[in-house]
């Protein structure tokens, strides 16, 4: 096979990156070797062929299509190879860079400080600040990118004496670059709190003495994602005190056009893990307070990042809509944002979560045909697939096709290696309550009782709810004889 490394590369640029770095290749500053131009060709015309014509490049074929005739040289051809890789990346890097003005704009201001250019020194600042006017929202990097303006022009005027405005870029300096360091160590601490609340950790994000004091200081107050961030630990570390988290929803929606659309999107999805705590307790009304904030992150358009949507998002929110009885909006978006999916789920996670939705509406037929369409291929989506069948016969009637899926779902777990130990555990507990909730009757009070608590002692991995409805149905038909 020929290098894993230069194709995992190359494969992952587009077309359009695909000419440009070529252009790239073709410029002798970055590029004076015509034999990695000609490598690259090679490979570019097996990429733009599609991935049959990939898999036919190997180190022989590849040394052929540069060398006709000459003997193979391996230790040659993995030089060229290991110096395109080299080049590819130098490319990433300078695409990255041309895409990012500012930073060009500070490196500009920093390295004209080394010649004494004052019209050339004037205009770079000036393209700073004006670079910096620009700039939609108060982030991180705003903070550090105003701390490096004001440090280049410090370090400038420290070197001459008597210069005006001396002790003005120094204090601005000093605090725009605290700016920076506290909102990221606020950061990293909800990281570690987040965290902390779905894993057992005895690390922790340390802070010196004295520092939310400190914190709470006006100057800091006045910083939109410091001010936001505080609010959210307090949410956190006093999560029984409610106001704290509508006060930080109401700054979120006050602060949201001076943030930039990475970090409100970030504190969008750290006020619903607020939400998803609550829930977690059994507050069922912050599934409606849940979903109002995704509501709202699909009417800014915050969902999409770089063209894609996270699997795990789209199936949070699904989960949310659903428990908030928002059946045809949950639709909706399925169908609305199914496409931005990764590829290889797209199509299961569509049919899957859309005899989701039905299975909340009771139209059994419908989740039957939709579960048709869910390749097993996919561990995650069998499991999910097969779960809802078994429920769905269950809801129907259907004891003899529930009584045969039990049995090949057994034989699923039971041969499948990828699927942990404890996960199969869980599934097949999960089995034994589903068939005792088909034999179990209504007069049987102790049957009932026991059959209550084991559920109550699974996770909420498996549909614990469900089991614990369909127990009290049963108990119902007791009580109304």
């Amino acid at each position: 096979m020929f290098s894993d490394k230069l194709l995992a590369l190359l494969l992952g640029f587009s077309k359009y990156d695909l000419n440009r770095f070529r252009k790239f290749l073709l410029s002798p500053y970055y590029n004076d070797q015509e034999d990695i131009l000609r490598l690259f060709e090679v490979v570019n015309h097996a990429i733009r062929r599609g991935k049959e014509a990939v898999g036919q490049l190997d180190k022989p074929a590849v040394w052929k299509a540069l060398y006709p005739g000459r003997p193979f040289d391996d230790a040659h051809l993995r030089r060229l190879t290991s110096d395109l890789t080299v080049l590819a990346q130098r490319f990433i890097v300078a695409e990255f860079r041309q895409a990012d003005p500012l930073t060009e704009a500070l490196d500009l201001q920093k390295a004209l400080g080394m010649f004494d250019l004052q019209k050339h020194l004037v205009a770079a600042d000036r393209q700073v600040e004006k670079l910096l006017d620009r700039n939609s929202g108060k982030s991180t990097d705003f903070y550090f990118a105003q701390f490096q303006l004001h440090w280049n022009v410090f370090n400038r005027a420290s070197k001459m004496v008597a210069t005006a405005g001396y002790t003005e870029k120094l204090v601005a300096a000093d605090f725009y670059l605290e700016c920076y360091y506290l909102a990221q160590k606020l950061k990293l601490y909800i990281a570690w709190l987040l965290y902390r609340g779905f894993r057992i950790t005895e690390r922790e994000v340390p802070v010196v003495a004295g520092f939310w004091d400190y914190l709470g200081e006006e100057r800091f107050m006045a910083v939109p994602l410091i001010r936001i961030y505080r609010k959210v630990i307090l949410s956190f570390t006093d999560s029984e005190n409610e106001e704290h988290f509508y006060e930080l929803l109401a700054d979120l929606d006050r602060s949201a056009g001076e943030l930039v659309r990475t970090d409100l999107r970030e504190c969008c999805f750290i006020t619903q893990n607020y939400c998803a705590l609550k829930i977690n307790q059994g507050k069922t009304e912050y599934y409606y307070r849940y979903f109002g904030l995704i509501r709202k992150m699909v009417e800014q358009d915050l969902l999409i990042e770089e063209g894609q949507l996270p699997e795990a998002v789209f199936k949070n929110f699904i989960t949310v809509s659903l428990g908030a009885g928002e059946y045809d909006w949950t639709e909706q978006f399925i169908r609305q944002y199914a496409d931005y999916l990764p590829a290889r789920i797209r199509e299961n996670a569509r049919m899957f979560n859309l005899a989701y939705v039905n299975f909340y509406q009771n139209n059994y037929e419908k989740v039957i045909e939709y579960l048709r369409d869910v390749e097993y291929s996919d561990v995650v989506y069998a499991l999910g697939a097969k779960s809802m069948l078994l429920r769905t016969y269950y809801e129907q009637g259907e004891y003899l096709a529930l009584d045969s899926l039990v049995d090949s779902f057994r034989i699923f777990l039971r041969r499948n290696k990828v699927i942990s130990k404890n996960l199969k555990r869980e599934y097949n507990n999960f089995l034994n309550l589903v068939k005792k909730l088909t034999t179990i009757t209504a007069s049987d009070k102790k049957g009932i009782a026991d059959l209550r608590r084991r559920v109550s002692e699974t996770s909420y991995s498996m549909p614990k709810n469900w089991l614990l409805k369909k127990i009290a149905e049963i108990e119902g038909k007791g009580l109304g004889q």
